[in-house]
């Protein structure tokens, strides 16, 4: 599921219209309907004018699709401990998610590393032949 399909579910299930939406995050009419419909991308600073309005829509979920929806349950007003709670939980996803992101960096990095030994080993045979190449030329004008 696509993080504008999660989007809308989160509307549908918070009775929000996409033109209510589209107002309170002062995005174009219709930008929905073209979301949906897989024209375009939801950009950074459109979450950050999602979670500014909707405080309730786990950013974690709404990106990745992992944890709840919610951070706090409809109708619990101000419950300090529930919030702290969805909070680790969503750092935690988040932590799990950049600790892999890490392990691949440093694999690519390692590759990488690797390639470009050889290129410099490659390199330095290059420049030995030239030198040969170079001498036996000159040899040969003498």
């Amino acid at each position: 599921m696509r993080l504008i399909e999660r989007l809308h579910d989160y509307l549908v299930y918070s009775n929000i219209s996409a033109y209510s939406f589209e107002r309170s995050c002062d995005l174009s009419n219709g930008y929905l309907g073209k979301q949906l419909k897989g024209k375009g991308s939801v950009g950074s600073d459109i979450l950050e004018k999602i979670k500014e309005n909707y405080s309730d829509l786990s950013l974690v979920w709404l990106v990745t699709g992992k944890g709840r929806m919610l951070l706090s349950p409809p109708g619990h007003g101000l419950d300090r401990k529930q919030p702290l709670t969805e909070l680790n939980e969503e750092q935690q996803i988040y932590f799990a998610s950049k600790d892999e992101v890490i392990k691949l960096l440093n694999r690519q990095l390692e590759k990488m590393e690797i390639m470009l030994a050889d290129k410099d080993k490659l390199i330095n045979l290059l420049e030995e032949q030239i030198r040969q190449l170079s001498q036996t030329a000159y040899k040969r004008t003498r």
